[in-house]
């Protein structure tokens, strides 16, 4: 049984998620009170609807308690999304996640318990950071206070070597999860041991944050 979202906010951030949750098979409702945003995605979720979810009633009507979860993505109005948060925990709505702006929007909302918070701009800046800071990291995703997830282009030092005879986790602390190939383009989970490291693949590792900075270091 597909898994059932509710998305309420249909910006950019709220429109994407939509849409993405669709393309991966999900029964999605997209919600927002502007006709014209509505109308933009409705060809392409489950099914959308004009309404203000600020309103308690509004919620309700759309039966969100049977949902797996509700995505708040109303950044621009701290109150709009401080006020629909503060109705689907009471209206019971199971799992909901809220895209924050600020730290003050992040403090409130953790103190209505709300199941996760989302910081577009906080996440895509530390990324960027990462990235710039060191040329090895692809890619990286805080996974966890302390932990990451990193994509790590490989040392001439490791190249034509196998993952195991590597040894990063002995060396660096850090656990290989995947090697993406990309001539040709293809992932590799959970990669054998045996697998030679090639200078076209990007490693990708989990580890406390030192680590991964040591790794990072090592393959510049």
């Amino acid at each position: 049984m597909s898994k059932q979202y509710a998305v309420l906010g249909l910006g950019k951030f709220g429109a994407e998620v939509a849409l993405q949750l669709a393309a991966d098979g999900c029964e999605v409702l997209a919600v927002d009170r502007n006709p014209d945003l509505v109308d933009e995605v409705k060809d392409r979720v489950t099914r959308a609807a004009i309404a203000d979810v600020t309103e308690r009633a509004n919620l309700q009507a759309l039966g969100l308690d049977s949902f797996d979860g509700a995505v708040v993505a109303l950044g621009g109005s701290l109150e709009a999304s401080i006020l629909t948060c503060l109705n689907l925990k009471e209206l019971g709505c199971r799992h909901t996640i809220a895209k924050v702006v600020s730290p003050e929007h992040e403090k409130i909302l953790n103190k209505l318990g709300v199941s996760r918070l989302v910081y577009p701009e906080r996440e895509s800046a530390r990324r960027l950071a990462k990235h710039l800071a060191f040329a090895s990291v692809v890619d990286y995703l805080p996974l966890a206070p302390g932990f990451s997830m990193a994509e790590i282009a490989p040392c001439q030092e490791l190249v034509g070597k196998s993952l195991g005879e590597s040894q990063l986790r002995q060396r660096y602390g850090v656990q290989v999860v995947a090697i993406r190939e990309l001539l040709p383009e293809r992932w590799h989970m959970v990669p054998d041991p045996r697998m030679i490291i090639k200078d076209s693949d990007v490693l990708v590792v989990i580890g406390r944050d030192e680590d991964l900075k040591k790794i990072a270091r090592a393959s510049e």
